[in-house]
């Protein structure tokens, strides 16, 4: 196991680097400049130029991207082009509230998923199974933004039993009860498209076991359904769900964009899109960066993670 994580962690490093080549060539790509974005436009040419020049945005990309990496290797990601802050400083402030909105969407969805799954599975073709594969279509086609203009329309406007966006109500960052009302919405809408998808895929990954035969000699062995599906079945079911729950791993860190600029969520989707609209390049790299080694992460913790749920896979 050791030799083989190793060897995953010097192929991840060409990766990175690849990454961030093509993550710098498309972001320089863009239309538009950080300068423009947010100087005065009765500012004279001679002033913009001498901006750029303090920001280095008159090298040529191949020296920016050299300084950058320079820099990276240092381990100082820069500063931003929008608030002179160091982008290291803004991002561990972002990552705190996506990390806590993210994970709780997960726990939730996974919570809904897992029962309705193995229901809908063990009751195929039955009424209850069209109607939670229906709910579960339901779930992944509604759009986020959508649902949740419409929750916030309800709950907050309507009934005004719940804030309708924000990470705590001015005054009171501190109350715990405040911060769970905040989580409510934005923890269900991106918990109700997590579910849509899990349920499918539970079913789908235990109708497969569910036919096998070893589960034919339990059931004869005298084996309670509720046994035979949730201790033999579900185990060996868990393979092809793990994948898709490594898949999420990096949703943790990168945030979900359009929800959380919906709900004013002060993570790292929303840092995302402003970033974007104020040309924040030293931003949108690290960004970026941070993408490319949590999903590289999440692949290589899946690959640990079956080796414990199935005992026949072994890494060499």
């Amino acid at each position: 196991m050791v030799p083989y994580i190793i060897r995953r962690l010097f192929i991840a490093i060409p990766v990175l680097f690849g990454v961030t080549i093509v993550n710098f060539i498309i972001i320089n790509m863009a239309p538009g400049n950080p300068v423009d974005m947010y100087i005065d436009p009765n500012t004279s040419q001679e002033q913009l130029n001498l901006r750029k020049e303090q920001l280095g945005l008159n090298d040529p990309l191949w020296l920016q991207f050299i300084h950058w990496l320079s820099n990276l290797m240092h381990g100082n990601l820069g500063f931003s082009f929008s608030t002179y802050e160091p982008v290291t400083k803004i991002i561990l402030e972002r990552i705190g509230p996506t990390f806590e909105l993210m994970l709780l969407a997960l726990l939730v969805g996974l919570l809904i998923a897992l029962p309705i799954g193995i229901i809908s599975a063990v009751k195929q073709y039955s009424k209850l199974d069209y109607f939670t594969t229906g709910i579960s279509f339901f779930g992944i086609s509604i759009p986020h933004f959508f649902l949740g203009l419409g929750l916030i329309y309800f709950f907050a406007v309507k009934l005004q039993i719940l804030p309708a966006g924000g990470r705590s109500t001015l005054g009171s960052e501190g109350d715990f009860l405040d911060k769970v009302k905040h989580l409510i919405l934005p923890v269900l809408v991106l918990a109700v498209g997590i579910a849509g998808q899990y349920v499918r895929y539970i079913r789908a990954s235990l109708l497969e076991v569910l036919g096998q035969d070893y589960l034919r000699t339990a059931r004869a062995k005298g084996l309670k359904e509720f046994v035979v599906t949730n201790k033999h079945a579900l185990k060996n079911a868990l393979i092809p769900i793990i994948t898709i729950i490594g898949l999420e791993i990096p949703l943790l860190l990168g945030g979900a964009v359009i929800t959380e600029q919906v709900f004013q969520w002060p993570g790292m989707g929303q840092l995302t899109i402003q970033s974007i609209m104020s040309r924040d390049y030293p931003t949108l790299m690290a960004l970026n960066l941070l993408t490319a080694f949590m999903v590289l992460f999440a692949n290589l913790l899946t690959d640990i993670v079956y080796s414990f749920v199935d005992p026949r896979i072994k890494y060499k």
